[in-house]
């Protein structure tokens, strides 16, 4: 009975990836008597290449090797296993530790499953000056194995130029290395799990791969591709993003054939795989047909000092979680998400909002809206200015203005869907203020009274019922206001107050002249009088704001019209109270 495995084997050249459409397709039929090819002890290719310079390339003479193990359990390539293997290897030492192998490696081939678990490697305490490829495949007798115990581990590594992993079903684990440029991609990348921790990478990149898990964690990293990958869970977790220095020649290129960050098709904008990279962003996760299930961005800190270089969330995703990061840099949020959302508890600069998420209650959605107060722009491309809909030059772009509108409506129909009025009605005040920019603009640029009475009626609504969101602040305006006129009112006779101040207090000083028993009997009339007075024109004031009438206006002269003003007003913004009252209710 045969096996049938597929590799993809692509042509590897430095600094550059060429298209997926010139890689070779190798079908490789193993049988159960193993390859004709005879097997290559791992170790030997790493002693091979500790003799060649930087002008060389050490490959298989095929297309692959076929590779064997010392230990299947426990092999250990390092300076040490060599030297025992190979003591002449002693005179390519570093420091004692380190062997530095200068030449171009590739290193591509299969293993058979020869342990009593899975096969485990640890290359470690290695320097590669030049570029790297090295892609293991196990194999065995059982069709589509997943070797859940195997181990490919590289510890203390430091590679200079692209290291490179074309192929592998190993569980991969990259730790305390320092790698300029660090690749891992293509279908046949199905590794149970994905592990890159402590480490230094300048440039990360994550294509097209296929693992059941991915941990990325605790590391100093700079720029961050991860493009159509497929996983059930992508941990974030704890790492310090901050762009490097990139290099003249610019050795480093998107794989993405289409990058698209923008939820409008029509508006897209794209890289080809051959765009090199020069800093456009810090961290782009993207995808167009493929899930990850569950992805946490959890405690990571994104450094830029210009606060212009932004990070990219456009995958699709079950479940996503972001959560206690720190973003120096513009946030472009457009992944799709089905299941449950959180957004809480993270520093921004800039949030441009075009996430779609789950908005009905069987779902679990967390958006700090704290958080986000203040920070909400629309960006939809990483080469586009965060638009923010204040400065005239902005507010003459609609199509912008209204995408950004279409930002707080999303959050503003999950915050109503989950019974969170409170930030629902921060949410629309929010767009209310934006709302308000324009008709400023507009009555700026256009004039007409139609303009003018838009945007005053609307400044109107915002301090007294904060656009019907506030019916207790409408309250306390309508009482300021009946105040304030009972004070103007107290001044002025009516028919209610036949007796004038000037007559009180004539009243109080004959009081006193003829008294000899004191002040305060006298003062006490002065008081009642003087209250009596205030009541009658706080109920003046009443009266007229509330419209109530009561047949014939009560006073007369400028009092008369003073009344005749407030109650026009009383009826104007009593209306406006009861509409906001409603809408309270009905919400």
């Amino acid at each position: 009975m045969n096996t049938y495995f597929c590799v993809f084997y692509c042509a590897f050249s430095k600094y550059t990836l060429k298209p997926l459409t010139s890689c070779l397709l190798i079908l490789l039929f193993i049988s159960n008597n193993g390859f004709a090819q005879q097997k290559t002890p791992l170790i030997d290719v790493f002693y091979q290449a500790l003799s060649l310079t930087e002008n060389d390339t050490l490959k298989p003479s095929g297309s692959f090797y076929e590779f064997s193990l010392k230990n299947y359990d426990n092999e250990i390539i390092d300076p040490r296993a060599i030297i025992k293997k190979y003591p002449d290897a002693k005179r390519y030492l570093v420091n004692d530790s380190i062997f530095n192998i200068r030449c171009a490696l590739e290193i591509n081939g299969l293993i058979e499953d020869l342990s009593i678990l899975d096969p485990r490697i640890t290359i470690k305490n290695f320097h590669f000056s030049n570029d790297v490829q090295l892609s293991l495949k196990i194999y065995s007798d059982i069709e589509d194995e997943v070797f859940n115990s195997s181990r490919l581990v590289f510890v203390n590594i430091k590679a200079d130029q692209m290291f490179m992993i074309w192929f592998n079903n190993f569980v991969t684990y990259f730790g305390a290395v320092d790698i300029n440029h660090l690749w891992i991609g293509n279908e046949s990348v199905v590794s149970p799990r994905i592990f890159v921790q402590n480490s230094h990478i300048d440039f990360l990149q994550l294509w097209a791969i296929k693992p059941g898990e991915i941990k990325i964690i605790n590391n100093q990293l700079g720029i961050v591709e991860i493009t159509e990958v497929e996983t059930k869970k992508f941990d974030i977790i704890s790492n310090t993003f901050q762009l490097p220095k990139i290099p003249e020649d610019n050795n480093w290129y998107s794989t993405e054939d289409r990058f698209n960050t923008q939820l409008d098709s029509t508006d897209s904008e794209f890289i080809n795989r051959d765009h090199a990279i020069k800093g456009n962003y810090l961290l782009a996760i993207m995808s167009n047909d493929r899930t990850i299930n569950t992805l946490n961005i959890k405690g990571n800190t994104f450094i830029d000092s210009t606060a212009s270089v932004p990070v990219i969330f456009g995958q699709k995703s079950n479940k996503m979680e972001v959560v206690k990061n720190t973003f120096q840099t513009p946030l472009i949020l457009s992944s799709i998400v089905s299941d449950n959302f959180e957004l809480d508890n993270n520093v921004f600069t800039t949030v441009s909002m075009g996430a779609s998420m789950p908005s009905t209650p069987q779902n679990i959605v967390n958006v700090n809206w704290k958080d986000l107060k203040g920070k909400l722009v629309w960006q939809p491309t990483i080469f586009s200015t965060p638009y923010r809909g204040i400065s005239e030059t902005e507010l003459q772009d609609s199509k912008s203005f209204f995408h950004l509108l279409g930002s707080h409506s999303r959050l503003l129909e999950v915050y109503k869907n989950y019974g969170n009025l409170d930030d629902a009605n921060d949410v629309f005040l929010d767009m209310k203020g934006l709302h308000l920019n324009r008709y400023e603009y507009l009555y700026k640029t256009d004039g007409g009274t139609t303009n003018f009475f838009q945007l005053y009626l609307n400044k109107l609504l915002s301090v007294y019922t904060k656009h019907g969101t506030d019916p207790a602040q409408a309250m306390t305006a309508s009482l300021w206001i009946i105040i304030f006129f009972s004070i103007i009112y107290f001044f002025f006779p009516s028919d209610w107050d036949v007796s004038s101040k000037q007559k009180l207090v004539a009243d109080f000083n004959t009081f006193i002249e003829k008294n000899e028993k004191g002040y305060v009997r006298p003062f006490l009339s002065l008081a009642k009088g003087f209250f009596i007075s205030f009541f009658n024109a706080i109920t003046l004031s009443v009266n007229s704001f509330v419209t109530l009438g009561f047949g014939t206006i009560p006073t007369r002269g400028l009092a008369k019209y003073i009344c005749i003003f407030q109650g026009f007003l009383g009826w104007f913004l009593l209306s406006i109270f009861i509409v906001a009252l409603i809408n309270q209710i009905l919400v």
